[in-house]
């Protein structure tokens, strides 16, 4: 298994590499970019939140709790007074933090559920949905933001896998193929709990006509292409 630095590392790079492409081709903006970003860097440890009440695990939904706090009170700013905002910010503030770390940690195992295809499913739609009903991000944005979750949440899975491969002895660890599944084969129940949650949070989530047609469109791969390299000099002034 991949350690947390190397986890919270590739999820940045590769998060980082696929946001700089939107900000490249004009899809976002600068400040949208960044929340991409981070989307996909939260994303590439999501899946280690079933750790239990481990530091990396406290360490975790602590950020996650600060960043979803903020999330919720930029959203709001113009409509609320400060005390209000400040009360905004500390109610999801205590939700995630402490609701949220207690129901993981109390039915989750580590490598189960939440290391499978339907867990990543459930982050895409979940974050997608909160975008666009509680942030009020646009349909494709809020889709974007929600896949970028999806992006970091496969890497970290895939990295497990990888990281399950014995190169020196060309053998493979008894933890391969317990990362990357589509759902817990071990425990029945959990799955369908979460396949129940995916189909629900992919019920609330906004149409997703505009992001299917983003990436089904080959315009957009050619305006890819064409932005890629400079077109003379290289960092011409």
């Amino acid at each position: 298994m991949a350690n947390f630095n190397t986890h919270i590392s590739v999820a940045a790079v590769g998060s980082g590499l696929l946001s700089t492409v939107g900000l490249g081709t004009g899809l976002v903006n600068p400040t949208e970019m960044i929340i991409l970003f981070v989307m996909g860097t939260i994303g590439g440890i999501l899946p280690d939140i079933d750790l239990g009440h481990s530091s990396p695990t406290k360490i975790m939904f602590t950020s996650l709790a600060a960043i979803f706090a903020f999330l919720v009170m930029f959203s709001k700013a113009s409509t609320y007074s400060i005390v209000e905002l400040w009360l905004i910010w500390i109610f999801c503030y205590a939700i995630i933090r402490y609701l949220a770390w207690e129901v993981f940690t109390e039915f989750t195992a580590h490598r189960g559920i939440i290391h499978s295809l339907v867990a990543a499913c459930f982050f895409w739609f979940l974050t997608t949905a909160l975008s666009y009903h509680l942030f009020d991000f646009s349909q494709l944005f809020s889709w974007l933001a929600g896949f970028f979750v999806f992006l970091g949440f496969m890497i970290h899975l895939g990295l497990d896998e990888i990281y399950s491969v014995d190169f020196t002895n060309k053998r493979l660890k008894r933890s391969f193929g317990t990362a990357m599944k589509i759902i817990d084969y071990k425990n029945y129940k959990t799955s369908a709990l979460m396949i129940g949650a995916m189909v629900l949070m992919f019920y609330m989530t906004p149409k997703a006509d505009n992001f299917v047609e983003l990436f089904s469109n080959g315009q957009t791969y050619a305006n890819i292409w064409g932005n890629l390299f400079p077109d003379g000099t290289w960092f011409e002034m």
